[in-house]
This record gives C-alpha cells, sequence and structure tokens, in this order.
C-alpha cells in the first residue's frame, strides 16, 4: 500500500523505509499515509533522499504515539511491583496498607496517563475496583507529586522507564 501511496505521490522511498514503516506505525492506514506525507515533504522540500535516521527524526512524535499504545496496564504493573518490591498479587487485592496502597495507585495513575484504557477498564485491571477509585488515585498521586519531590522522581523514573521500554 505504502509503496504504491509514494508512487502516486512520485517519490521515490528505499525499500527500507517503506518496511521501517509498516512495521512502526500499525494503527490505521491513514497514519500510514500521514506518516509517508511527512516524508514526501521533506524529500520535496530538500531535494535529498530520506534515510532511515531521517525518516525516524522525522516521524519521532508519531513513533512515540506509537510505542506509547503498545503500553499495556500488565506492563505497567509489574514495572511498578518491580520498582517498590511488591507481588502482582498486592496490586489486585483488596488490601490497603500505604505500602500497598501507594504503588497500586501509582500503576493507577501511569495507566491513565500511559494507555488509552476507559477508568472502568483500569479499575477492572486492579481488582476490580471501580472509575472513582481510579480517580480517586490519580489525585492522590498528583497531589502526592506536587508535595514529595522523591515521590515525583520515583513517578517521572517509572514513566520514563515505560517509555523507553516500548521504543
Amino acid at each position: 500500500i505504502l509503496s504504491k501511496k509514494a508512487d502516486a505521490m512520485g517519490i521515490s522511498v528505499e525499500p527500507e523505509i517503506i518496511e521501517f514503516l509498516a512495521k512502526n506505525i500499525s494503527r490505521n492506514v491513514r497514519r500510514m499515509e500521514g506518516a509517508l506525507t511527512r516524508v514526501a515533504g521533506y524529500v520535496g522540500l530538500t531535494r535529498k533522499k530520506a534515510d532511515l535516521e531521517t525518516v525516524q527524526r522525522l516521524l519521532r512524535d508519531i513513533l512515540r504515539e506509537e510505542n506509547l499504545s503498545r503500553i499495556t496496564i500488565e506492563t505497567i504493573q509489574k514495572k511498578v511491583v518491580d520498582y517498590y518490591h511488591l507481588r502482582m498479587a498486592d496490586m489486585l487485592s483488596r488490601r490497603r496498607p500505604a505500602n500497598i496502597a501507594f504503588p497500586r495507585q501509582v500503576a493507577m495513575y501511569l495507566s491513565r496517563i500511559l494507555t488509552e484504557h476507559s477508568l472502568q477498564e483500569i479499575g477492572g485491571a486492579f481488582g476490580g475496583r471501580d472509575h472513582g477509585t481510579v480517580i480517586h488515585a490519580c489525585k492522590t498521586v498528583e497531589n502526592m507529586m506536587d508535595q514529595d519531590t522523591s515521590i515525583k522522581h520515583s513517578v517521572e523514573f517509572l514513566n520514563e522507564q515505560l517509555s523507553q521500554s516500548m521504543e
């Protein structure tokens, strides 16, 4: 599809770049076409052939979104469990001591900002909690991040680790 589209646009795109686009931008055809249009714009303006490194730079924002959409709630839970030295069962349990509840809230917060899941879906992944619990968790984590820089750094570190692991 992309090769035909490139031909229709009158640009020459290396097969490795077509393969890269097809492999890394998989959500929908319109998004792939948008990426190809951006590459075509670069080629048209600079009169240079786009190499793989250039394409990666041009499409950095699209590729980041694609990678973030691949992060799952389970991946977030595992990363938080490892970071806080808990068991996965603690993420799903009804237990509420602070050493379990706060990491669970962090995982809910990260699930909210890094995935496109609904509040209900996020709550369901944490032992059947409802959307109100997820909202409360997000507000709690945001407040704690405002008050305590070590918590802010921890949450930012986890966010970064999750984002990078998908690139």
